[in-house]
């Protein structure tokens, strides 16, 4: 199976020298990458882990791989890479396939998707059996970003979450600050208004694909849940409806010369720019951006001592709605042709533990070029684990209570479409929005020709 997979890697490889951001994929798996999954090479004892080197940080992993060495005797062989996109590919084009993969949905890279669309990613469902389900979180297995082919069955692992939301200057605005914090749209721009006769701008965004998570909550808070699912599988009435429409108008106003501060457009790449944004907010230039709780850790060393974080949910468009908020996880999951699927899927349980869950919430990370350390906790989507986090505003970003909705899900995968890129059509318009290049009803036009691809590629 592997010199199948070698072959197609490279004959992809040389698509994607052409395109930068397209990635090659392995094969899919069939009866090869089942007899694989006994442990034919690379030995039962040995996991191969590759794992996407972020935020997180690196000492994480080593302390999680150890404590499965620790508990199951086996040896684990860990590979880290803030590049791991490329590292896997030529990895996998030398015929050398990790067991298991931590690397997220939604990357340029576009590499989990196409393992996806390649339909080279295993079948974990069975992971999952009631006593584990049980010690979830409510629903997070449910959608599109577990479940990508909405069949029912588990392809990827939720192992961290946090959700999402509008992160603030709360130096500047809350109770008893210089602005008081809004609860709708209308309240939202109203506070835009105010600010701008300050000096500041009520608004910028780290990248045009941060708007992942905000799009996703207004979709839902402007249709609700049954619109929001049909959405996440391109159903044709998704953007032409009244309720897709006001997101994309709605956006449009938040990016305008209004509300937007002047330098975001430019500074929004991954070349950090993005840092820039960030730190803009922190300098109260300007006072909201969609964001995780991640943002804490990445700015620690940039941020004054005095200085205070808020996150809100993205804003409501009548006061009396409840509240949707998205739910970001990151994923683990296995090639199909793996050589040890069956030891993969027990670090995948592991990966659920108390031993792990405590782990990631005492996380620290190292800035490499201060050597300084800051906490970074990390947030396992087990019943109980973010009601562990020290009060503060990273405990605060988990919003729970009756009126809160959690949203969960990603784009649904569909079978390759020549020449399309889902990130860029999506949310690149947005910084043409922004500069006045394009107008909303040309981004309107342009998402339901996408849609209508993507229908007609749904498996």
């Amino acid at each position: 199976m592997k010199k199948k997979i070698v072959k197609k890697l490279i004959s992809v490889s040389l698509v994607s020298a052409m395109a930068v951001s397209m990635l090659a994929a392995c094969g899919s798996g069939g009866d090869d990458a089942a007899e694989g999954g006994n442990g034919s090479e690379g030995g039962d004892n040995v996991l191969k882990v590759a794992a996407f080197e972020g935020g997180n940080g690196a000492e994480i992993w080593e302390k999680i791989t150890a404590a499965f060495e620790e508990e199951t005797g086996c040896k684990v062989e860990l590979e880290l890479s803030s590049e791991l996109d490329q590292v896997l590919t030529k990895d996998i084009q030398n015929g050398d396939i990790p067991d298991i993969v931590y690397y997220n949905l939604g990357q340029e890279s576009g590499f989990t998707e196409t393992m996806l669309k390649e339909q080279a990613v295993a079948d974990i469902s069975d992971v999952f059996d009631d006593e584990l389900k049980g010690k979830m979180l409510d629903g997070i297995l449910d959608g599109t970003a577990a479940q990508p082919y909405g069949d029912g069955k588990i392809y990827l692992a939720p192992i961290f979450y946090t959700q999402t939301g509008f992160w603030y200057n709360a130096t500047l605005v809350g109770e008893g600050k210089q602005y008081a914090l809004p609860t709708t749209w209308e309240e939202f721009f109203a506070l835009g208004q105010q600010a701008k006769a300050d000096g500041r701008a009520l608004f910028t965004y780290p990248q045009s694909g941060y708007f992942d998570a905000t799009i996703y909550a207004m979709l839902a808070q402007a249709g609700g849940t049954d619109f929001y699912n049909n959405a996440l599988t391109y159903d044709a009435n998704t953007w032409t409806s009244e309720e897709g429409k006001k997101v994309l108008d709605t956006v449009a106003q938040l990016v305008s010369s209004d509300n937007i501060w002047a330098d975001t457009v430019s500074n929004a790449n991954t070349d950090g720019g993005f840092k820039i944004n960030q730190q803009a907010v922190i300098d109260g230039d300007a006072l909201f951006m969609p964001n995780g709780s991640w943002v804490v850790g990445e700015m620690a060393n940039t941020t004054p001592a005095e200085y205070e974080w808020g996150v809100m949910g993205v804003p409501k468009w009548s006061a009396d709605e409840s509240q949707a908020v998205y739910t970001f996880t990151e994923q683990m999951w296995i090639p199909a042709d793996a050589a040890n699927i069956d030891l993969a899927k027990e670090f995948i349980k592991f990966m659920y533990s108390d031993t792990v869950v405590d782990l990631c919430l005492s996380n620290t990370t190292t800035n490499k070029e201060t050597g300084e350390t800051s906490d970074s906790p990390i947030v396992v989507p087990v019943k109980g684990a973010a009601e562990k986090l020290p009060d503060g505003v990273i405990k605060s970003s988990f919003q729970t209570g009756d009126d809160v909705v959690a949203v969960t899900g990603t784009w649904a995968t569909t079978a390759p479409i020549e020449g399309l890129d889902m990130k860029g059509s999506i949310y690149g318009p947005i910084d043409s929005i922004s500069n006045g290049e394009m107008t909303v009803d040309e981004w309107q036009s342009q998402l339901t020709d996408v849609w209508e691809k993507c229908a007609d590629a749904m498996e």
